[in-house]
C-alpha cells in the first residue's frame, strides 16, 4: 500500500518534493535522537566476534551480506552474526540457524550496532549510532560494476540530504571492496572516500564459480518449472516517472524464437527493481510469464537462468562474470540519460547487443553468436581489469580475521 501511495505521489513533482523534503526532516530529527540515545551503549563493551549485516535498508537475506556470512559459517568460525532486516519481514524470511535476527531501526538493532566490532552493508546507512573507536565498517557496495553514475558523478541527480548523509557514511567508512579496476576508479573518484579499496572481487558473484545445481534446483521448484526447462529473465531498472511503458516486452514473441533457435521449453521470469515493486502487482503473466519480483535473491536467479534481458541495471555486468547471453532494451534511452542518470559507458563499448526497439531486440536474439560473444566478453573483462576468480568472499572473510 505504501509503494502505491509513493508511486501516486510521484505523479504530482512540486507536491511529492514537499512531503519528500517533510520527511527528510523528520528523519534527520529522529536520527539526531538516535545517536545521542546510542552513546548510552558506551558503558558497554565492544564485542570483537560480533558481526552485524544489513542488506538494502533491511530488505531480506541477500546480496554480498549472505555471501560472505555463508562462508564464515563454511569456515565454522566463532562469530556471533546479526542481521537486521525490515519489520515485516521478521519471521518471514529463512536465514541459516546461526545468524541472529533484529528488527531493522529498533532499539535492539541500535545496541547490537553500538556493540559489534564490524558493520557490514550494501547501501548507504540510514540509521546506525555514532561510530565507537575500535569498530570497523566494511561497504560492499551492491555491484560488481556500473552503467548509471553514482554518487558524485551523479551529484546534481541526488538531493542535498542524500549526498550529506552519503558523505557522513563515507566518513565512517574502513573498507570498499572492488571487483574491477573501473570500479575501483569510481569509488575512488566518486564516493568522498580515500580509505582502503581492497580488490577482492564480489562476493554475491563467487556463486558463479561453484556447482549451481542445488540453486537451480531451488529455482526450478520454487517457480514449479520442470528440471529442464530453460530461462530468460526480464530485469529493467526503475525510473522516477514510473512509467510502466519501460516494462513491458513482446514476450510471446522472444519465446517463440528462443524455442525455434534452441529447442526446449523456455519461460519467461520478470522481476522488477524494488522500488518500484509495486507495478509488478498490475503486470500480465500467464503460464509461461512469471512474476519473480517478490523472490528473494536476485543473484540465486542469475544464476539459474540462461538469458538476461535489462536495460540499465548493473546485473548486466554480473552476467559478464557469469559468461551467459545478456541483451540490452532501452526503448527510452534519451528520455532515461536526461531526466535520470548519465553513463559511464556508451554502449558500443560494452559486450552486450543493444535494442531501442522491440523489432530490434528480436532481430538481436535471433542473431545472438555465442562464440562472436564471449570473444567479446574477454575483452571487455581486459580492459575493465576484471579480476573476479570465485574467492571474494574467502578473501573477505581473511581480512576480517585479521581484524578481529
Amino acid at each position: 500500500m505504501a509503494n502505491k501511495f509513493r508511486s501516486k505521489l510521484k505523479t504530482h513533482p512540486k507536491l511529492y518534493s514537499i512531503l519528500r523534503k517533510i520527511y527528510f526532516l523528520k528523519e534527520q530529527l529522529k536520527f539526531s535522537v538516535i545517536r545521542a540515545f546510542s552513546t548510552l551503549f558506551f558503558i558497554l563493551p565492544i564485542k570483537k566476534n560480533k558481526i552485524i549485516i544489513c542488506n538494502y535498508f533491511g530488505k531480506g537475506y541477500g546480496d554480498n551480506g549472505k555471501y560472505i556470512a555463508e562462508e564464515i559459517i563454511k569456515q565454522g568460525l566463532d562469530y556471533d552474526m546479526v542481521w537486521m532486516l525490515k519489520r515485516e519481514l521478521v519471521g518471514n524470511t529463512e536465514l541459516p540457524n546461526s545468524i541472529r535476527v533484529v528488527k531493522y531501526k529498533s532499539v535492539k538493532a541500535l545496541y547490537e550496532m553500538a556493540t559489534a566490532k564490524i558493520w557490514i552493508d550494501n547501501s548507504r546507512k540510514e540509521f546506525y549510532p555514532i561510530k565507537r573507536k575500535g569498530q570497523y565498517y566494511i561497504q560492499t557496495w551492491h555491484s560488481p560494476l556500473r552503467l548509471k553514475k553514482i554518487e558524485k558523478d551523479a551529484e546534481l541527480d541526488l538531493s542535498p540530504e542524500y549526498v550529506k548523509s552519503a558523505i557522513k557514511d563515507s566518513n565512517n567508512t574502513d573498507l570498499i571492496i572492488s571487483g574491477c579496476d573501473s570500479s575501483w576508479n569510481i569509488y575512488r573518484n566518486s564516493f568522498w572516500y580515500d580509505g582502503e579499496i581492497l580488490k577482492t572481487g564480489t562476493p554475491r558473484c563467487d556463486l558463479f564459480f561453484q556447482d549451481d545445481k542445488d540453486i537451480k534446483e531451488k529455482v526450478m521448484n520454487y517457480f514449479g518449472l520442470a528440471p529442464k526447462s530453460k530461462i530468460i529473465l526480464f530485469a529493467p531498472t526503475f525510473r522516477r516517472n514510473n512509467s510502466s511503458e519501460a516494462y513491458t516486452l513482446e514476450y510471446k514473441k522472444i519465446l517463440k524464437i528462443l524455442e525455434e533457435k534452441y529447442g526446449e521449453d523456455w519461460f519467461f521470469l520478470v522481476r522488477l527493481h524494488p522500488n518500484v515493486s509495486s507495478l509488478s502487482e498490475s503486470m500480465k503473466y500467464s503460464d509461461k510469464v512469471l512474476n519473480a519480483t517478490n523472490y528473494d535473491d536476485m543473484q540465486e536467479l542469475l544464476c539459474a537462468i540462461d538469458i538476461l534481458i535489462t536495460d540499465y541495471s548493473s546485473s548486466m555486468f554480473d552476467m559478464a562474470i557469469a559468461r551467459k547471453p545478456c541483451f540490452l532494451h532501452g526503448k527510452d534511452i534519451e528520455e532515461y540519460i536526461s531526466n535520470e542518470r548519465e553513463m559511464y559507458f556508451s554502449f558500443d563499448q560494452l559486450p552486450f547487443d543493444f535494442s531501442k526497439t522491440d523489432e530490434e531486440l528480436l532481430y538481436n536474439i535471433r542473431l545472438f553468436n555465442e562464440a562472436n560473444y564471449k570473444r567479446k566478453l574477454d575483452k571487455f573483462s581486459k580492459e575493465i581489469n576484471l579480476y573476479e576468480d570465485g574467492t571474494a568472499s574467502m578473501q573477505l572473510v581473511e581480512k576480517i580475521k585479521n581484524i578481529t
